[in-house]
């Protein structure tokens, strides 16, 4: 996982459970955290699922919970990375329709090395689409809450089904999105 995403969670952690949580987290930890994340940096997997496993512990929060409140606060953060072309649309689908070459063009362009889920969009109607999340990493209800951010972004409702381990596939979610504005995307 990249240092950038370790970044922002600290970021996340320190504005809604505050900067004395956030370093006692990073105390307990069974990895070397006083060097601090590096942005372009890899760091395992499981330092992450550490860092997050002690931050719900502490706050007494369900992890389902943290991930898509995570999820929700990260999507603004993430537009505003993204190039004026993905976000430059009055609706979420526009970029989620792109998502998967979002991750496969320019996070490679930054990040060569980078590890991203897979998505693919199917457009059912102007108000509803299909989105399938393929990744290893599982992250179903961080998906969800990154769908939720989007939603408050574009100011366009999305009510989500998520159905996980589509398929019989335990890295696989596949979701039911509902709009109330409608898309031509």
């Amino acid at each position: 996982m990249k240092g950038h995403i370790f970044i922002l969670l600290e970021d996340f952690i320190s504005e809604v459970a505050g900067d004395e949580l956030l370093y006692d987290a990073l105390d307990a930890c069974s990895f070397d955290t006083k060097q601090g994340f590096v942005r372009t940096e890899n760091y395992p997997d499981e330092h992450l699922v550490e860092l997050v496993g002690i931050v719900v512990d502490k706050i007494g929060m369900p992890l389902s919970q943290a991930h898509f409140g995570f999820g929700q606060w990260l999507y603004p953060k993430l537009a505003s990375l993204l190039p004026a072309q993905f976000t430059q649309h009055p609706h979420p689908a526009y970029v989620l329709k792109k998502l998967d070459d979002l991750h496969n063009i320019e996070l490679k362009k930054l990040y060569p090395d980078a590890q991203p889920p897979a998505f693919k969009y199917v457009s059912t109607s102007p108000y509803s689409a299909e989105l399938i999340y393929t990744s290893p990493r599982k992250l179903f209800d961080l998906v969800k809450g990154v769908l939720a951010g989007m939603s408050d972004y574009y100011n366009v409702e999305i009510t989500v089904d998520m159905q996980a381990h589509w398929r019989g596939d335990e890295n696989c979610a596949r979701f039911l999105l509902s709009y109330n504005k409608g898309c031509d995307a």
